[in-house]
């Protein structure tokens, strides 16, 4: 289980683990938050672990969540949800970004069999979301910018908070079912009451 509040970069090679993000088109995408896949969660139906991730940050805020359940891509949920975040002075923070994101992902793995299957058949490679655009929390960075968008070739160096949410995901212990366990993270039901107030 990731500590939010102490995780350090890691270094990946690149030829030896699963590099995943929404923009290649290969099996991987499925693994990116932005994968189109039929989830459900509190009877709630949602579109992508992107629009579940949003809906679970602005907790509380029933309105807005709402709203980001009428956007009807991942990406516009993206750009929506960053908006309304910054709107309503709702800070990204890793100790409550890493629980919610860890809840969508589980979600995620009990829905959608292609993501299911996928974790199945890549038991233990290390899964690093290359974020080559430059976000070294949530995925990894080249090493060398010479290599930058080359999926083979050198290393990659980042937190990689989404692939080792999904790593974690992946070995936990699972259910009599086989299902992940979703239950709602402390760092949202303790804030229920500061914003129903």
């Amino acid at each position: 289980m990731i500590m939010s509040n102490k995780i350090n970069d890691v270094i990946y090679e690149k030829s030896k683990c699963i590099l995943f993000n929404s923009y290649c088109r290969s099996a991987t995408e499925v693994l990116s938050n932005l994968h189109v896949c039929d989830l459900e969660f509190e009877g709630i139906k949602f579109h992508s672990s992107e629009q579940l991730f949003f809906w679970l940050r602005l907790w509380g805020y029933q309105i807005e969540q709402s709203e980001i359940l009428r956007c009807t891509t991942p990406k516009e949920v993206k750009k929506r949800g960053a908006e309304l975040m910054k709107k309503l002075g709702v800070n990204a923070v890793l100790e409550r970004d890493v629980p919610l994101l860890r809840l969508a992902i589980r979600v995620k793995y009990n829905c959608c069999k292609e993501f299911r299957d996928f974790l199945f058949s890549h038991p233990t490679q290390p899964i690093v979301e290359y974020a080559w655009w430059g976000d070294t929390t949530f995925g990894c960075v080249d090493k060398d910018e010479n290599l930058k968008y080359d999926w083979d070739k050198g290393y990659v160096i980042g937190k990689n908070v989404c692939g080792r949410i999904i790593m974690g995901v992946r070995k936990e212990v699972k259910d009599c079912d086989g299902k992940a366990t979703t239950d709602i993270p402390e760092c949202i039901v303790q804030e229920v009451p500061q914003l129903l107030f």
